[in-house]
């Protein structure tokens, strides 16, 4: 089991710079990727989708490349002068588009110039294309390690909690028991109270009894919520993504544990129904986090 929340990172060395690969991931419902990439890399973004996704299920994943600095040969802001002259020229132009006043002081200049050649020294994307790759699939395999994790923390409560919704599975079931006799013995002592004259064998008296039964009746929901909960534990034990299966079942315990309690004729029982739906919120929120 996996979560969805993890962090990856691994360097990148190319001839003239180095940098790093940062790879994290949040929940979320599907599976969406977001880059930051200069823009001479975007063109691998396809690649690196692909390569995320051979081993990435559900999540929203952010990639971010970083260019740390550069080393060896030492330039100059100034050495590519002809396009800071004409990065001026569609500054001016733009000023003068917008009616206002351009002044290219020194600090302007010098902005102009630095971008200019930061630019310039990104390796463009044929180049960089191995080395990025490469340090993508070692930042997501570490990444897959923090998941893997902070999986099996999760796997251990949620081990605990459905255990406990088991437990309380148990106690209605015994508490259920018998509740139709009672409910009869119930309503003859109240019409003998009331000075009534029947027999126990009355068609009418017979008849509210068979539908009080059936509609108190919850041996259906106990029978489900058992199967539910094995398939749960099935899930738990499962090497595959087992999130939204495990959405599907939670979700179908609160529709069991809700029908449940709606029947209850014994405050006991509808109070075991609630700490059951309870449990079962709890349930739903971890299990939001895993892939």
């Amino acid at each position: 089991m996996r979560s969805m929340t993890g962090y990856g990172q691994a360097p990148i060395k190319v001839s003239g710079f180095c940098g790093s690969v940062e790879i994290s991931s949040i929940n979320k419902r599907g599976f969406e990727i977001v880059f930051n990439l200069p823009r001479e890399w975007q063109i691998l973004e396809r690649k690196i989708t692909k390569l995320v996704g051979e081993k990435i299920n559900r999540g929203r994943i952010r990639m971010v490349a970083n260019l740390d600095h550069f080393h060896g040969t030492e330039t100059s802001v100034w050495q590519n002068e002809s396009l800071v002259t004409q990065e001026l020229e569609n500054l001016k132009n733009y000023c003068a588009s917008q009616n206002i006043p351009f002044n290219a002081t020194p600090e302007i200049v010098y902005r102009i110039a630095s971008s200019v050649n930061d630019q310039s020294l990104i390796p463009p994307a044929e180049s960089i294309e191995d080395s990025l790759l490469n340090a993508t699939n070692l930042a997501l395999d570490e990444m897959i390690e923090m998941r893997i994790s902070e999986g099996n923390a999760l796997e251990t409560d949620l081990q605990s909690r459905i255990n406990q919704l088991s437990d309380l599975t148990k106690q209605l079931e015994i508490r259920t028991e018998g509740m139709s006799l009672e409910w009869k013995n119930k309503l003859l002592n109240r019409l003998r109270e009331w000075g009534l004259d029947f027999s126990d064998n009355d068609e009418k008296i017979g008849r509210e009894v068979a539908i009080f039964a059936d509609k108190s009746d919850v041996s259906e929901e106990l029978t489900r919520i058992k199967s539910h909960v094995v398939q749960f534990i099935d899930c738990l034990n499962a090497s595959n993504p087992v999130g939204r299966k495990l959405e599907f079942i939670t979700q179908e315990l609160l529709r069991e544990f809700n029908t449940l309690a709606s029947k209850s004729a014994r405050p006991e029982c509808s109070q075991l129904a609630i700490n059951a739906k309870v449990e079962l919120e709890k349930i739903r929120e971890q299990i939001s986090n895993i892939e």
